[in-house]
């Protein structure tokens, strides 16, 4: 048999009110299905402006979702694929914050076209509160320009979100600055690499900087591999194990001027691209000694393209009467411009 529970009316909003407590005796004298009732009351009596709170969680959504895609249409100038596509992925409950990182990218120059492409491959851009805070890094503490701001925005939009002002931008450019002696440095490396302030450095660089140390190279021969290719260290492991055996096979000593040039364009060329440029020299009547010298002379050589190689020695050959030869014992004239 149900028992009726007679309450007092003029006891009915203090109990209403009352907080669970171990020391609330009104809130326990009140039955359990009347629990619920306590925040219906206090938004009440706040004033019929609390109210408006109270809707249901699909019109809240609902709401959210037609800002968003008014914004993403309105102001970010996307056209309605776009938005229908952006809108699954992102909600914003204010556009205030969204404005604002709008008015920072047209501040460092980013056109119409460019923030809303930004816009489609980054959503939580909008959402970021702390994209200005980084963007002034870059700016003040990098010294990077406008122009290379923009460049690593439209690069690695999710890792600039992502990432941690302190505790990976700030920590990384703290390790580069102690390994590269001066900001210019690291600001030169960093144009080279984003991912250098972006990545992990304890597990991605450092190991591989020690593992050039104990085979021999120098540290001046380590600050100008990391400035000129970065990347050479940064991506793809397996070719970085495979440059310090080359660099063996072809003669370039790990303690030489060379061999930070040597070493970063052999990592940064995929062996099927090494394999067919050896195969272009050799098709111009090169021997593969001589490829090998070349390459120790001017690394650089074998960064050039294959038709511009065929176009030099064809001048070389027709008009100065230049042989494989001779190219190949001073190959910095494969980098000149016709």
């Amino acid at each position: 048999m149900l028992r009726r529970f007679h309450l007092n009316p003029s006891s009915l909003l203090p109990l209403l009110l009352a907080r669970d407590s171990p020391t609330s005796t009104a809130a326990a004298a009140l039955p359990a299905p009347l629990h619920p009732l306590r925040h219906f009351i206090e938004r009440l009596w706040g004033g019929a402006g609390t109210l408006s709170t109270l809707v249901s969680p699909d019109a809240a959504g609902a709401r959210s979702n037609s800002l968003t895609l008014q914004f993403l249409r309105d102001s970010c100038g996307l056209a309605d694929k776009e938005v229908e596509a952006v809108g699954a992925r992102l909600r914003l409950r204010s556009t205030k914050n969204a404005h604002a990182v709008l008015a920072l990218l047209r501040n460092i120059g980013f056109a119409p076209a460019a923030v809303a492409r930004l816009v489609v491959a980054c959503p939580s851009l909008l959402a970021c509160t702390s994209i200005a805070a980084k963007v002034d890094f870059c700016r003040r503490e990098l010294g990077l320009s406008d122009a290379d701001v923009r460049r690593i925005l439209l690069a690695s939009p999710y890792r600039i979100v992502n990432n941690g002002l302190d505790s990976r931008l700030r920590h990384n450019h703290k390790i580069l600055k102690g390994l590269l002696g001066t900001n210019e440095n690291v600001r030169a490396a960093v144009k080279q690499a984003v991912g250098l302030i972006l990545g992990n450095m304890e597990l991605v660089l450092l190991p591989k900087l020690k593992i050039l140390r104990d085979h021999g190279v120098t540290e001046e021969g380590l600050v100008k591999l990391v400035i000129t290719h970065p990347k050479a260290l940064i991506y793809r492991s397996n070719r970085f194990d495979e440059g310090l055996a080359a660099m063996k096979d072809l003669g370039v000593g790990l303690s030489s001027g060379i061999f930070p040039y040597a070493f970063g364009v052999f990592a940064k060329t995929y062996q099927s691209k090494w394999d067919r440029r050896m195969e272009n020299f050799l098709s111009l009547g090169w021997t593969e000694e001589q490829v090998r010298k070349a390459f120790v002379r001017h690394p650089y050589c074998m960064a050039v393209s294959d038709d511009k190689v065929r176009q030099l020695m064809k001048f070389f050959t027709e008009k100065l009467g230049w042989t494989p030869e001779y190219v190949a014992m001073c190959p910095t004239v494969l980098s000149v411009q016709l």
